[in-house]
């Protein structure tokens, strides 16, 4: 009995190991990674003194913090404007035309007055949250003056869609503008102190000190 009884484990233990064997999946064959699709990089095809063989100047390529620590710009803020794409360059060329820098660079202004106070009031900016859109509204209902064109370009770009097939070629104007940097401080300083009324606590009244000596160090 104990013989039938060791026979029948022995089968039943081959019988599970057999199933299990059976049932454990085949190992896939390992896969090539799919590469990463790579955006095609736009290139240039003319600018303005192409026909001279001169390249085109670095400060048309650079970020405005960039053009700011310029010697040249040393006592300004400079403002960067891109036109639209244009089929052709006199289309580029109307819209410098009809730009309207006055309420581009308000624009701009209140958007650095934004950034200002949310980097100084950091966590608190729900204490300064009003007056920051009293100091916006100011600012946005003033108007910017002593800004003038400095520099102007052209470049025509070929651009690319995401399987690296041409998608148009096209023609962008690149504007700068600048402002001395003591007119446009005076101007957010007066915004500033024009709106300092009273406060709800001496908490706020930390808060908003904090954002005014940030704005001493200006924009």
């Amino acid at each position: 009995m104990k013989a039938v009884t060791r026979v029948g484990l022995v089968a039943v233990l081959v019988a599970v190991l057999g199933a299990a064997c059976a049932s454990a999946p085949e190992e896939e064959p390992e896969r090539a990674p799919t590469p990463e699709p790579t955006t095609r990089q736009p290139e240039m095809l003319d600018h303005r003194n192409h026909k001279w063989g001169t390249p085109v100047p670095d400060w048309v390529t650079m970020e405005v913090d960039e053009l700011e620590q310029l010697d040249q710009y040393e006592d300004y803020y400079v403002f960067r404007f891109e036109s639209p794409r244009a089929q052709n360059l006199q289309g580029a060329e109307i819209w410098t035309q009809q730009f309207t820098a006055q309420s581009a660079i308000t624009q701009e202004v209140e958007n650095r007055v934004q950034t200002r106070f949310a980097g100084a009031a950091a966590g608190d900016m729900d204490l300064v949250e009003n007056y920051m859109e009293q100091v916006v509204a100011s600012v946005s209902d003033a108007t910017v003056s002593g800004y003038r064109r400095a520099r102007d370009y052209w470049v025509k770009m070929r651009y690319f869609d995401g399987d690296g097939n041409v998608e148009e070629d096209a023609y962008t104007y690149v504007v700068l503008y600048t402002i001395p940097q003591d007119t446009l401080d005076r101007m957010v300083q007066d915004a500033l102190d024009r709106n300092d009324g009273s406060v709800e606590s001496e908490e706020e009244r930390t808060v908003r000190d904090r954002v005014k000596d940030a704005f001493e160090r200006g924009l």
